[in-house]
């Protein structure tokens, strides 16, 4: 392909040629076919697009698909079925070209517009392009195309053709193969961009579809009021996936068009069905096995108005163009709802309770689903012929809609394709043949038996097992004519498609029969017998298990907290937790469900197969992971970690999230790759890959860390064994249940008063005598001086020992009558919080928790924020309160009693920078933004220096380090209470050089040299 400056040269010629002869090229003789040949040819191949396929690419590789051009008119409209060309990259598509001839004067004209938005929109591409050459338009293709639309509804930008020239560099970056390939394309115009007036196609066809679910239901139960709510969920499913693939098979030129249009009542279109289940025989069309629908009632008038929405000019679909993968992304989200029928029989449309509980259903991302299969099914499949191929069996256990499916699918397609191109295709006539783009393509005979061989998929839930088999078959006659099927027919004499009954089924892949031992039969209703829905993998998959199992397991697994599972599920819950469980990574306190589904997933793999999945990285170090980490780590499966860290793959929604890629084997090593910048990766292709050995990892956190910072680490922890938990309590802070009761925010004070807005917006006063300082949502600075935003109201006037004394409701109303009456007015919200033991007369206006109550008494702490990028630990002895727990906002610390260490001295500790990096690369979870964790569990683990205070030379230094640290905070009160900039500058200079006295200092003691300090620092 040419350079930037050979394409540059190629264009300026290009641009003189027609200038020269501009008055010829206009004329309405000279073509849209001669205007390819001349110019945009030629102008495409200077932006690196290799048109003419030189590089021998196999159909579902090439860079450019030219279609012939093959018009027909549709309401008035001279259109076609597709673009004059497709541009994909690694066999994605990613633009569209449309060509006309220079007569058309495209920068007015609307129906070209209008064509070439259409085509774009309908492919969920950004932007596409059209072009007689005299103009070069490029048009916003998220924007619904509207046949009434003027030419520049949705117009980015127009070039004249000499600017093609003078604004090559431009152009370039904008449409080159080079700007695809960098990422820059996707950049500037992003299809996942919410951009205002912008309604892409899965928007509006899912939409579409949701409003016909609700059309449907509303006349299926007039019409057919025995239906149960399963029955009438089963109905609107199966009626939409066959109106949906007929669509899709018209415009692809398989069906008659307007075939669905044509109908006028429900019996025509039950006839329409049998004549496909004759033509496919997929189980699709089946009427003998969905009795159901043969017998059911459907209105007319639902009927036409439905298909009336799939044709022009009332719809902007071009199913041609369609990829099933887009579909089958449309059907996960329609899928997360489902009908539900009320006590009065009218309907609402509800989230099902897994998605719930699961913050709702996402897509996986594309390039996801493409890296795993990157990792377990290419490896696996390299360089094998078909012959061995077709032992290889490859599943997803919780394949939902069948996106991983249908891009294994996909690929396999691909690969099986250049296998037989490079190996004499003329050998396989029964596989491959010449298409009527004389290019070689698999025959529909091949593309079943690798479909039925190769592909297969569980799922719980029934609509999604129906439309994973949807989205398969559409792959199946993707790129099929007509004449195709026919010819299948006569050669086979068997349908155009195969029945997917036996390789995607429905189930739970986490409950076998093992579960019937659990309960007792005769005690299992109906409804837990369906909700359950126990799966047994030897008998639905006999062929797979009597030879060993599952060679790839792939998929991205429900995200489900046991919590949340024990809402719809406590049945299973149960069963997990028994002894008739074949689980061993389950915990009785707390797991997740994806979890379960890993372990499960290697149970189903046959010894040396392989399991890629996009799960959690949580599990790495929280405590409920313990279980799986012992499970992964004691039979040495890791093989492949790639490493999200904070980066975001799912869109709006906030998971920290990686690549777990297990092989089951004895492996000796694994890689963890560290992925610090999504763009980077994706497109610049940038490794930071680290090799682990699996006999250094356990049932003990899993820490990723380089070898050399590692080894620093392991000796810092083997030179220290006393803690920092052992010199220093760490404790969570006040828990209320209730913070917008207690917290009061002050407008005026008095001595003894405070007065405050309540819920209601009317001013209140408060004894001040009830209240202790706090902070709330405030910003914390390292060796800083916490300065209290609110108060909150303290029912407790004492301790005894470690117990707070809860003042009785009759001593507030005695003492404190103002706080009295804001409590009793928020008497029935305080009984309303869930605690265990409940609340009773006497004590409801206590704290929802009475942990860590005794830590407030008065004597000095440290307070720090908890997630955050740096140490923020704080010195504080005005008894100010804090709230927290878990991952914030704040922890606290006190010495133990009768320690002989200075609180500043820890507060020292703590605030180093190589004690920070332990945590920053250790045990802690790492959040959006770069923040990670400093909760208990993390802080009590580090080193701790001791010191012997007999030793007059070591109890210096550490009175050096204590005195310092106050000093510190001294100077930072200096700095808070000044506002003239050079004091503040003068405070600034002296708190940093005492900062780095007391890094130096620590560094000193601890024996952290300059080669471990060059090792931290490269690292961070």
């Amino acid at each position: 392909m040419y350079t930037r400056e050979e394409g540059k040269e190629i264009v300026r010629n290009l641009v003189e040629n027609f200038k020269l002869k501009k008055s010829e090229y206009v004329k309405s003789s000279y073509n849209e076919t001669q205007v390819r040949s001349d110019f945009i040819n030629p102008l495409l191949q200077a932006l690196g697009w290799d048109v003419f396929n030189h590089h021998a690419r196999s159909q579902y590789m090439r860079e450019v698909i030219q279609e012939d051009t093959v018009e027909f008119e549709i309401g008035g409209m001279v259109t076609k079925k597709k673009p004059d060309y497709a541009f994909s990259l690694n066999g994605k598509r990613k633009i569209f070209v449309e060509v006309k001839k220079p007569a058309v004067s495209i920068q007015t004209a609307s129906e070209p517009a209008f064509q070439v938005r259409r085509y774009g929109w309908n492919a969920k591409l950004p932007v596409s392009i059209l072009t007689n050459f005299d103009k070069f338009i490029v048009y916003d293709c998220t924007i619904l195309p509207n046949n009434n639309d003027d030419a520049r509804i949705g117009r980015i930008s127009v070039y004249n053709f000499n600017e093609l020239f003078e604004k090559f560099d431009e152009i370039y970056d904008l449409f080159s193969k080079d700007s695809f390939e960098s990422g820059e394309f996707d950049n500037r115009f992003s299809s996942q961009d919410e951009k205002s007036g912008t309604e892409p196609f899965d928007d509006y066809f899912l939409k579409q579809i949701e409003r016909w679910r609700v059309s449907l239901a509303q006349n299926l139960l007039t019409s057919n009021p025995y239906l149960n709510q399963d029955e009438l969920n089963y109905l609107i499913q199966k009626f939409i996936n066959r109106i949906v693939f007929l669509r899709v098979c018209e415009d692809r030129e398989i069906e008659k068009y307007k075939a669905l249009f044509e109908i006028q009542n429900y019996d025509q279109l039950k006839s329409l069905f049998q004549q496909a289940d004759k033509r496919y025989n997929s189980g699709l069309f089946d009427f003998i096995e969905d009795e159901l629908s043969l017998h059911i009632e459907l209105s007319s008038e639902v009927l036409i108005s439905i298909f009336q929405e799939l044709y022009y000019p009332r719809s902007p679909y071009i199913f041609s163009i369609v990829e099933s993968s887009v579909l089958s992304e449309i059907y996960e989200l329609f899928l997360a709802k489902e009908v539900k029928i009320l006590d009065n029989k009218d309907i609402t449309i509800e989230e099902k309770y897994e998605v719930i509980e699961s913050n709702g259903v996402v897509t996986t991302p594309q390039y996801i689903v493409d890296e795993i299969i990157q990792k377990t099914v290419v490896p696996n499949i390299k360089g094998k012929s078909p012959d061995t191929i077709s032992s290889i069996k490859i599943a997803d256990i919780a394949c939902g809609s069948g996106v991983f499916l249908l891009a294994t699918y996909h690929y396999l397609l691909e690969y099986h394709l250049n296998w037989y191109i490079n190996n004499e295709p003329s050998n396989y006539p029964n596989e491959v043949r010449i298409n009527e783009q004389r290019m070689w393509s698999l025959t529909l005979f091949e593309k079943q038996r690798i479909l039925k061989n190769n592909i297969y998929g569980v799922d719980i839930d029934p609509q999604a097992v129906e439309v994973s088999k949807f989205s398969l078959l559409l792959k199946v006659l993707e790129n099929e004519k007509k004449a195709d099927i026919d010819l299948h027919f006569e050669e086979y004499s068997t349908a155009a498609l195969p029945s997917l009954n036996s390789n995607i089924q429905c189930g739970n892949s986490l409950v076998d029969d093992n579960y019937f031992s659990f309960i007792d039969e005769k005690e299992q209703t109906e409804t837990q017998l369906i909700d359950v829905n126990s799966f047994d993998w030897n008998t639905s998959f006999n062929e797979v298990f009597d030879n060993g199992g599952f060679d790839i397991i792939i998929g991205n697994p429900p995200y489900i907290r046991i919590q949340n599972m024990m809402k719809y599920s406590p049945l299973e819950i149960e069963y997990y937790r028994s002894s008739f469980s074949p689980y061993e990574t389950i915990s009785t306190a707390n797991f997740d469900k994806y979890i379960v589904f890993i372990e499960r997933s290697i149970m189903l793999l046959k010894v040396g197969g392989s399991l890629g999945v996009i799960v959690p990285n949580k599990f790495f170090t929280i405590d409920s992971g313990k279980l799986l980490r012992n499970f992964i780590s004691k039979n040495k499966y890791l093989s492949e970690i790639v490493h999200f860290g904070v980066e975001q793959v799912f869109k709006n929604k906030l998971t920290y999230t990686c690549i777990l890629n297990l092989k089951k084997d004895l492996n000796t090593n694994f890689t963890v790759e560290h992925v610090q910048d999504l763009h980077s990766w994706l497109y610049k292709k940038e490794k930071n890959i680290e090799i682990y050995e699996n006999k250094d990892f356990s049932q003990e956190p899993w820490l990723f860390l380089s070898p050399n910072v590692r080894q620093v680490f392991k000796e810092i922890e083997d030179k220290f064994l006393t803690k920092i938990g052992n010199v220093a309590d760490i404790f969570v802070g006040i828990q209320t249940s209730a913070d917008s009761i207690y917290v009061i925010q002050p407008i005026k004070e008095s001595e003894n008063l405070i007065w405050f807005t309540n819920k209601s917006g009317e001013l209140q006063k408060i004894e001040k005598a009830i209240l202790k300082p706090f902070i709330h949502d405030i910003k914390l600075e390292a060796f800083g001086n916490p300065i209290p935003n609110s108060y909150l109201i303290f029912p407790y006037k004492g301790f005894n020992g470690n117990r707070a004394i809860l003042y009785t409701i009759s001593e507030i109303r005695s003492l404190f009558p103002n706080c009295y009456t804001y409590l009793m007015s928020n008497k029935e919200k305080l009984l309303e919080r869930a605690v265990k033991p409940p609340f009773n007369d006497e004590d409801w206006h206590k704290f929802g928790r009475s942990q860590s109550l005794s830590k407030f008494d008065g004597n000095p702490k440290l307070i720090w924020t908890v997630l955050s990028t740096e140490p923020r630990y704080v010195y504080d002895n005005k008894d100010i309160i804090f709230s927290g727990g878990g991952n914030g906002p704040y922890y606290g610390l006190r010495l133990q009693t009768d320690s002989p260490y200075s609180i500043f001295y820890i507060q020292a500790i703590l605030c180093n920078p190589v004690i920070e990096a332990m945590i920053k690369t250790g045990k802690t979870s790492n959040f959006k933004g770069g923040y990670y964790s400093h909760g208990k569990q993390f802080i009590e683990c580090l080193p701790f220096m001791t010191i012997d205070f007999n030793n007059p030379q070591e109890k210096r230094i550490h009175d050096i380090i204590a005195n310092s640290v106050k000093r510190l905070s001294i100077l930072n009160s200096y700095k808070q209470n000044t506002k003239i900039p050079h004091k503040k500058q003068i405070f600034e200079r002296r708190i940093n050089n005492l900062k780095n006295d007391i890094t130096k200092h620590v560094n000193c003691l601890y024996g952290f040299d300059d080669d471990m300090l060059k090792i931290i620092e490269e690292f961070l």
